[in-house]
């Protein structure tokens, strides 16, 4: 193995699912029928958000979105509704293939260094950006890039690096319940 090759499996060498990116028409039906049936929860939403997000990595598009998260084991379900505002992955997927599984996720601390290296042997970005959360507690910043990944297996990537503080901290339950003690992050009641 080539040492490009050493030091591209390093870096892209991809860490455990820690996400499950579920596309939904209704977050509130959703959260509903999930919380009453598997017992899935408790969900959480943060207050206050905000963001830059890039198709493609060049096409600005402003998008409004709804996006709230719960728990199992390690494993953050995400569900995301499309409010409105521009064309995006999120509202191509429901138009093309209707609610359902959208994207696995991987907590990173290193997203630049791993988007160049897929630039690199040719993996490209669907869409990236981030979401700042601002609150009493301070802001958290989460860059993200969607990764051109479902030609071959269906599926696509998402690259998630969240900082706190300046400070990679992944995404917990433990951050989210204490974002509800702050106030920066809304614990939906069903």
């Amino acid at each position: 193995m080539s040492q490009l090759n050493k030091k591209l499996m390093r870096v892209l060498g991809l860490p455990a699912v820690r996400q499950i990116g579920i596309v939904v028409n209704s977050i509130d039906e959703t959260v509903k029928y999930l919380s009453e049936n598997f017992n899935l929860g408790p969900w959480f939403r943060p207050r206050e958000t905000r963001g830059e997000h890039l198709l493609r990595g060049v096409e600005r598009i402003d998008i409004d979105l709804d996006i709230v998260m719960a728990f199992s084991g390690r494993v953050q379900y995400e569900l995301i509704q499309q409010r409105g505002g521009d064309r995006s992955i999120q509202r191509d997927y429901l138009d093309t293939y209707g609610e359902g599984i959208h994207h696995l996720g991987f907590y990173v601390s290193n997203i630049d260094e791993r988007l160049n290296m897929l630039e690199e042997i040719g993996i490209g970005v669907l869409q990236s950006g981030y979401i700042k959360t601002m609150g009493k507690a301070g802001e958290s910043h989460t860059s993200y890039a969607y990764l051109d990944t479902a030609r071959i297996g269906g599926v696509v990537f998402e690259l998630i690096d969240t900082k706190y503080l300046g400070m990679s901290i992944g995404m917990s339950r433990f951050w989210f319940e204490l974002g509800c003690v702050t106030g920066d992050i809304e614990k939906l009641r069903i």
